[in-house]
């Protein structure tokens, strides 16, 4: 009866599976005093480092000058060559880019199938009692396609090399619930995560701008006047929930902050438009003596647009077929799909919230010039590598254990960054400048002691930087770099509205 049943389910979730994110086709990162003129001429620094870790330890000890002190884990800033470094860099990402073809188009297929067949698996199981093989493969069906299949498809990784163009940036997923459902179907809407991710994060790495900041964004745990007990049991919730309590109201916040400055409506410092915007928002204003911040949209315009969606479809219509068998086999999926949801917070937020955060990441006041010196510089200090190395464990690690390669050239496809690896790393060791690779288990670690406030990041010294690669952002930028993917907001009256 259990394998009779799991062919019933079976037959009719292929279908779903392969409506729900097929591809086309579905299956084919001695100490001595630093002069002022020395800091002005940033001298090449060529000692290599073969450390896996290559950031120096955090001690107290410092440089000093007579007009200047450097602190010792910053020397190597002084000492560096940057228009050499972007020079290196620049010429990798553009062999990269120049090799991209139907090899890169194929990886990213192969990936998309066993994301598929996780998802084949997970739906024609999820009917029986709840059980490890179907929770999981449920979580990786959902995981594997956001991080990969979505994250480097919106990114612009295939735009030149699929012919098909279905791994596009131009519309992957984007323009109706059609597309959404049926290519990236997650809490997020794919037009705000792209503003976001694509842009916001990722042209302001650490800056106060960035809207992935962990320091700012878990501020109120780490104020929190409480025992570290509750503090570490506030983070566990978040992992638990962070797409649909954080990230997905956070990311549709900054869609309509780009929708008011495209309409020529205010966006001022005291509406907090760089605090995160959270579920929390909508119970706050109900509490009396809590601050309550912008309201950027309603509770309503968040249910229709981005979280009500997702809810019903894939946590009640997906499991209909199941009532072919009976209610406790339709009831027996409903609860399968909500322990994966919670199973694939949990994965993501190891993987994702530990890219950036660290007492060893750099934090920064200013923007930078995209693809000038100093963003280069500061994609790879500001982010750290885990294990890299098989298809297998990079699918497990969502490719984002390539967080250092991506962040410097996020246009590349997920097989670029396995073949650009060794060689940044060798760039980096070559100028002395910081690459950080390090278990996931490290990372998150360290990323949680910046959450409840045991550690802070890393500022970068202000009077080191560059100041001929430092700008001011505005709103014309954010819709330059969107409409580079395809990805520019259009705002007509209805949006307004």
């Amino acid at each position: 009866a259990t394998m009779r049943g799991s062919l019933l389910i079976a037959s009719a979730a292929l279908p779903l599976a392969a409506a729900f994110h097929a591809p086309a086709p579905m299956f084919s990162r001695a100490s001595n005093s630093v002069t002022h003129s020395a800091l002005r001429s940033g001298s090449q620094f060529v000692s290599a480092r073969s450390h896996t870790s290559r950031f120096p330890s955090m001690t107290a000890s410092s440089v000093s000058s007579s007009s200047i002190t450097v602190a010792k884990e910053d020397e190597w800033i002084t000492k560096l060559d940057y228009e050499a470094f972007k020079k290196d860099v620049a010429d990798l990402g553009k062999r990269l880019e120049q090799g991209q073809g139907k090899e890169d188009v194929d990886h990213i297929k192969k990936i998309s199938l066993w994301s598929n067949l996780c998802a084949v698996i997970g739906l024609a199981t999820m009917w029986l009692p709840l059980n490890p093989i179907t929770v999981m493969a449920l979580s990786l069906w959902t995981f594997s396609r956001w991080t990969t299949i979505a994250h480097h498809t919106g990114h612009g990784g295939y735009n030149r090399a699929d012919e098909t163009k279905y791994f596009n940036s131009r519309g992957f997923a984007q323009g109706s619930l059609f597309k959404r459902t049926t290519e990236w179907f997650d809490w997020m809407l794919p037009e705000a995560w792209n503003i976001e991710h694509n842009n916001l994060h990722h042209y302001r790495l650490s800056e106060e701008d960035d809207p992935d900041l962990v320091e700012r964004n878990l501020k109120f745990v780490r104020d929190l006047n409480a025992p570290m007990a509750l503090k570490y049991g506030i983070v566990g919730f978040l992992a638990c929930t962070w797409k649909w309590f954080y990230y997905a109201p956070n990311t549709y916040k900054e869609l309509k902050i780009l929708e008011r400055r495209k309409l020529g409506m205010p966006v001022t410092e005291d509406m907090g438009p760089t605090e995160a915007f959270t579920v929390k928002a909508f119970v706050d204003r109900y509490i009396p003596g809590v601050k309550v911040p912008e309201m950027w949209y309603s509770f309503r315009d968040l249910m229709k647009n981005v979280l009500g969606p997702y809810l019903v479809i894939h946590f009640f219509l997906m499991p209909l077929p199941c009532l072919l068998i009976s209610q406790a086999a339709y009831m027996n999926a409903v609860l399968a799909l909500f322990v994966a949801d919670v199973v694939t917070n949990i994965h993501s937020f190891i993987v994702i919230s530990t890219n950036h955060a660290g007492k060893d990441m750099y934090k920064f006041e200013k923007g930078c010039i995209p693809n000038s010196p100093t963003f280069f510089v500061r994609q790879v200090v500001s982010s750290v590598n885990f294990k890299t190395g098989s298809d297998a464990n990079d699918f497990m690690h969502g490719w984002l254990n390539y967080q250092i390669e991506h962040h410097v050239w996020p246009s590349l496809s997920a097989l670029s960054y396995q073949r650009a690896a060794p060689e940044l790393k060798q760039i980096c060791d070559k100028h002395g400048v910081p690459y950080i690779q390090e278990s996931v288990w490290t990372r998150l670690r360290k990323t949680v002691d910046v959450m409840v406030g045991k550690a802070d990041q890393r500022p970068f010294p202000a009077h080191l930087e560059r100041e001929q690669d430092l700008k001011v952002w505005t709103a014309q930028d954010t819709s330059a770099n969107s409409a580079r993917l395809g990805q520019d907001v259009k705002v007509g009256p209805a949006a307004t509205a």
